[in-house]
């Protein structure tokens, strides 16, 4: 780096380098011709010199020299550069905003972190907005979430826009100080700091997924997440239901990223937290998963196990192999778990056929890992495929669960080949983008029109990876692995 820049952990932060010394006191004459003025009284050099009446400010009109905008720029300057030039920032907003915010959050949230029915879709908030009251990081970070979301319903409102902007800069600053204390603490006395440092990193992920851009920017996050709560494995919470809920929204995040991107997770770390009893015992609050805990974790392990398969094809009875093939029938036999009933309740109904989704998702993900020559329209597949569908069309599209779907979708997308098949799970991407609006379901959506196109028209050569694969002479049934293994997913899946 250049003398202009300075390291700042994780942030390039410009340094002041030649400061213009512009005089801010000139005479009248030369502000107003636009020249710079040496200020010599009673006449300056300027106006002598071009023989100009010489007028000055009086005293009584000259202004306090302006506090210096630190709150402004320590906003400004945590942000990547591509914000910056669009930034207009309200450091205090007006009377009234951060009501505003803390409303929408509370109104809005149960979309994004609850998967429950009727009264209990907002339990989450009994231990979430004390949190809010007592630590100022958080609170910064809820009017992070509410003032981004706000934003995407009042384009034209200049003030929304800018206070998202701001938060946006608070959150990243305060979360910056929180965890360089945090890292002073474990070094100094092996202990771990509050819940809210990961609370925190946590809901800073949900603003990711929520503004999604690229998938590179919640990776980082995530990894700071595991690392944060490894260390709270073994220390009694203060608050339990608080710690349950840190763990249930970190094990979903963390279990779909990995799917698509787990070569640049913390998988070690976050392999001794999925394997840890008391996080068992965490996440039967069942906020965001439901009773779909299992199948989350189940997701996690196939991930672990993929790459191992796809690397030891050779040898039919490896370890890895045998783990799946062992966890794809305990997967087979959980269907007799969910015997028809007419006389359902909503919430039973929902938690019923997420789970059932899931399920069928996992089995399609398992059976093309450990069959390559297994292709999409191979009966096996579209058997699981036709369940799929089926169970999809019993879900309401306003159920809580359908935000918690895109993983399931896009995988049995993957394998669709009926075009009502197809045409359902497209629907509800969009029907849940509705509800969300995050570009993840937009992406997503135009991720699975892009395969089914090209499994449409074989020898058109699309602009993916698919164009090599073809012109190598590869046969369908790889390239249908490959979309398991191999494909670059524009998206996390959350």
């Amino acid at each position: 780096m250049g003398d202009n820049y300075r390291i700042d952990d994780t942030f390039f932060v410009p340094t002041m380098g030649n400061v213009s010394t512009r005089s801010r006191t000139g005479c009248l004459t030369c502000r107003r011709r636009k020249k710079k003025c040496d200020e010599r009284h009673p006449i300056c050099s300027g106006c002598d010199r071009n023989q100009l009446p010489c007028e000055w400010v009086s005293n009584e009109l000259v202004s306090k020299t302006r506090r210096p905008r630190c709150r402004r720029q320590l906003a400004v300057t945590q942000l990547p550069h591509e914000a910056q030039t669009m930034v207009n920032v309200f450091a205090i907003p007006k009377p009234g905003m951060v009501q505003r915010l803390l409303s929408h959050f509370i109104d809005h949230s149960p979309r994004w972190l609850s998967t429950r029915t009727g009264k209990r879709r907002s339990d989450f908030l009994q231990y979430l907005l004390p949190a809010v009251s007592r630590n100022l990081l958080v609170h910064n970070c809820v009017l992070m979430i509410a003032s981004a979301d706000l934003a995407k319903y009042c384009r034209g409102d200049v003030e929304v826009q800018g206070v998202a902007v701001e938060y946006y800069g608070k959150a990243v600053s305060a979360l910056q100080g929180s965890l360089n204390e945090e890292l002073t603490a474990v070094a100094a006395y092996n202990l771990p700091g509050s819940d809210y440092t990961p609370l925190a990193v946590l809901l800073l992920c949900l603003h990711e997924c929520q503004n999604f851009t690229n998938s590179t920017r919640i990776v980082p996050h995530l990894n700071a997440a595991a690392a944060l709560l490894l260390r709270r494995l073994h220390y009694t919470p203060e608050d339990l239901p608080l710690r349950s809920f840190l763990f249930e929204l970190f094990c979903y995040y963390f279990s779909l990223v990995a799917f698509s991107h787990g070569s640049r997770l913390s998988l070690s770390q976050a392999s001794a937290i999925f394997s840890s009893p008391i996080v068992t015992q965490y996440l039967q609050q069942g906020n965001v998963m439901g009773t779909s805990q299992r199948l989350f974790m189940c997701i996690f392990r196939i991930s672990m196990l993929a790459e191992k398969v796809a690397s030891e094809r050779q040898f039919h009875d490896s370890p890895a192999r045998t783990e799946l093939t062992g966890l794809a029938q305990q997967l087979i036999t959980c269907q007799l778990e969910l015997p028809p009933r007419t006389d359902a309740d909503i919430a039973w109904l929902n938690d019923a056929i997420t789970s059932e989704l899931y399920r069928l998702a996992c089995l399609i993900y398992i059976k093309k890992v450990l069959d390559p020559a297994l292709s999409d329209d191979s009966p096996p597949i579209q058997a699981l495929v036709i369940a799929f569908a089926d169970n999809l069309g019993h879900l309401p599209p306003d159920a809580p669960s359908n935000n918690i779907l895109c993983w399931p979708l896009v995988v049995a997308g993957l394998s669709a080949v009926e075009s009502t098949h197809q045409r359902a799970i497209s629907i509800r991407l969009g029907q849940i983008y509705d509800i969300w609006r995050s570009d993840i379901l937009c992406q997503s959506a135009a991720f699975l029109r892009q395969k089914w196109r090209r499994d449409r028209n074989p020898n058109r050569c699309f602009a993916s990876a698919s164009c090599g694969e073809q012109e190598k002479g590869e046969d369908r049934s790889t390239a249908a692995v490959n979309d398991i293994l191999n494909l670059q997913f524009p998206v996390i899946l959350v």
